[in-house]
């Protein structure tokens, strides 16, 4: 690939993603955390369920964003279902891991499979969704584009890009990860954190 600007390390990244996982598109992020807020605004979620055994950021960020949320004792390995068709894959990374209609948040946190140190990202497979979010993401600009050339097409967006240092970084780390042995994770290695009050 002929890197001509630092937007094509994010390219690159997305499409070995998108080689890696069988998800047609994937919106890079700051964070699985952050991946999970911007579906929730995309989709205008109001109401959603998730496990109680989970990363306590999750449950944090359904109450600042005053979403009703409740919690399910129900086990899960890799992956659990929030609301709609929203997903937290923050421990499920693996080969061919992508299900049709579904929006599965990532996490590259470094104690993850992919460990980047920091990063997230959304896997799905509808163009008109992948454009919208990617811009979303970006401070609500097309991050290849100058702002001064972008001004009319800014929409609403949020500050939670992923920097092209670390998308170099995570295509030499999924480089490596064809001879890993791949861990899940699962319920079992998180505390109960429904008892937790933010008020």
């Amino acid at each position: 690939m002929d890197f001509k600007n630092n937007n094509d390390f994010l390219l690159l990244f997305e499409k070995r993603l998108s080689e890696y996982t069988g998800a047609p598109y994937v919106v890079l992020t700051s964070s699985c955390t952050n991946s999970i807020m911007l579906m929730l605004k995309y989709l205008k979620s109001t109401e959603a369920v998730i496990p109680s055994r989970t990363y306590l950021s999750v449950a944090q960020l359904l109450h600042n964003e005053n979403i009703n949320f409740e919690y399910s004792d129900k086990p899960w390995v890799g992956s659990y279902h929030i609301c709609d068709n929203i997903y937290d894959y923050a421990v499920g990374f693996k080969k061919d891991m992508y299900v049709p209609g579904q929006y599965q948040c990532l996490s590259f946190q470094q104690k993850k499979t992919l460990n980047i140190g920091k990063g997230g990202a959304i896997l799905l497979d509808s163009h008109e969704d992948y454009k919208i979010l990617k811009r979303m993401a970006h401070d609500g600009r097309d991050g290849s584009i100058h702002t001064s050339l972008d001004m009319e097409n800014i929409i609403l967006g949020y500050h939670v890009y992923m920097s092209p240092d670390e998308a170099a970084k995570g295509v030499l780390l999924l480089n490596q990860l064809l001879d890993r042995n791949i861990i899940i994770g699962s319920s079992d290695d998180y505390p109960d954190i429904s008892g937790i009050k933010y008020d």
